[in-house]
């Protein structure tokens, strides 16, 4: 018996970009600095804040992890780039 493959679905262009993101990012990498936060706090924290959006929003799980995956390929392509030949 042959397995039917599923249909991929279509990649939408997000409503942001990856350097809105990074933004963001470096705004609270900012903050933590200068609010001198422990780095286990500031993960904790983190996280916290990503659970409280998702059931917020209700942002589904598969979403979530899709932009996990797409921001871990984000950062391994940016180490093959950048590394010293």
């Amino acid at each position: 018996m042959a397995h039917k493959k599923k249909p991929t679905p279509e990649k939408r262009a997000a409503p942001y970009t990856i350097e809105d993101a990074m933004k963001i990012t470096n705004d609270i990498f900012e903050l933590s600095k200068e609010k001198k936060y422990h780095p286990g706090a500031l993960v904790h924290g983190l996280i916290f804040a990503l659970e409280f959006a998702q059931m917020s929003y209700k942002i589904p799980h598969q979403q979530i992890a899709g932009i996990k995956r797409d921001c871990r390929r984000y950062f391994k392509q940016m180490e093959v780039t950048q590394k010293p030949r």
